[in-house]
Order: C-alpha cells, then sequence, then structure tokens
C-alpha cells in the first residue's frame, strides 16, 4: 500500500511505521510504547473516528504544516507535538480523539491491516506475536469495508 502525497502529515505515520517494523520483530513486550499500541482494541467506531480525523487534517494546511520534516519518535513526543500544533488538536478535539489515542490508533491500524493483507496475500502463514488477535479478527472480518475508508488516505482505490 502507497501513502498518498496528499498525506503530507506522513510523519504521524513514520511513527507508527517504525511501530510497525518492531512488532514485525516481536519486540512488542520490551517496548511500552509497543506494548500499548498492542493492547489497543479497534473496533468500527474508533476506526470511523480516525478517518475522520485523518479526513480533515489531510484538508487542512496548517494541520499538516506542523508535521512537515519532523517526524515523533515515540508517543510522548507525537503526543507533545499534537498538543503543540493547535489546527490538528481542533481537529481530533472534534472527533472525540485524545492526541495519543490517535498516535496508537494510526500505529495499530495501520501495522495490523497491513498484517492482515500480508497473510491474506500469503506473504505470512501467521501472524506475530505482536498483533493482538482481536484486532486481527476485526480487521480480517472489516477487510475490505477498511481498504474502502483507508483509501483516501493511502492513495488506493474506492472500492
Amino acid at each position: 500500500m502507497a501513502i498518498h502525497r496528499r498525506f503530507p502529515w506522513i510523519a504521524v505515520i513514520l511513527l507508527s511505521a517504525g511501530f510497525a517494523a518492531a512488532q514485525s520483530r516481536g519486540n512488542a513486550t520490551n517496548d511500552p510504547d509497543l506494548k500499548e499500541i498492542r493492547d489497543y482494541r479497534l473496533n468500527m467506531d474508533i476506526v470511523q473516528k480516525y478517518i475522520r480525523v485523518a479526513k480533515a487534517a489531510t484538508a487542512d494546511p496548517a494541520a499538516k504544516k506542523c508535521f512537515d520534516n519532523n517526524p515523533p519518535t515515540s508517543l510522548n513526543a507525537g503526543e507533545k507535538m499534537i498538543t503543540a500544533c493547535p489546527p490538528f488538536a481542533a481537529h481530533l478535539s472534534a472527533a472525540g480523539v485524545k492526541p495519543r489515542e490517535f498516535l496508537i490508533i494510526t500505529a495499530a491500524l495501520i501495522g495490523d491491516y497491513v498484517a492482515v493483507g500480508m497473510k491474506k496475500k500469503g506473504t505470512i502463514k501467521e501472524y506475530p506475536p505482536s498483533i493482538l488477535p482481536a484486532n486481527a479478527a476485526f480487521i480480517e472480518q472489516n477487510y475490505d469495508k477498511l481498504q474502502t475508508l483507508l483509501a483516501p488516505l493511502t492513495g488506493g482505490e474506492d472500492k
């Protein structure tokens, strides 16, 4: 899945990419951030809120600018960056999502979604222990719907 050019606050995603890579190595039990991400339970309400924030922030040049060339290196650093960015924080508040939760949702959703996609394609045979089984089941059951919801953010095509 390629990240679309319209998603310039990619810095937030870079954090999740680092978490996803670490998850694939099975370090979730050693890193408190990874453990917090692994233990977060996804559901459709959370995903819908996340999508609302992401779409609104993507359309807001002031919110995007807060993350230009400045990727967060941890959940704490990302939370501080978001809190220090009133336009982005306003989008979160409007959707009822806290800054840290947004980062956790990003990492859990993207990392787990990619893993489910890899398993569906046969690239991996089983999920790494860093993926919460309930999240894998949720994504498997809702894969097509999630693919459509995430398409505007990832540059994919809507179904």
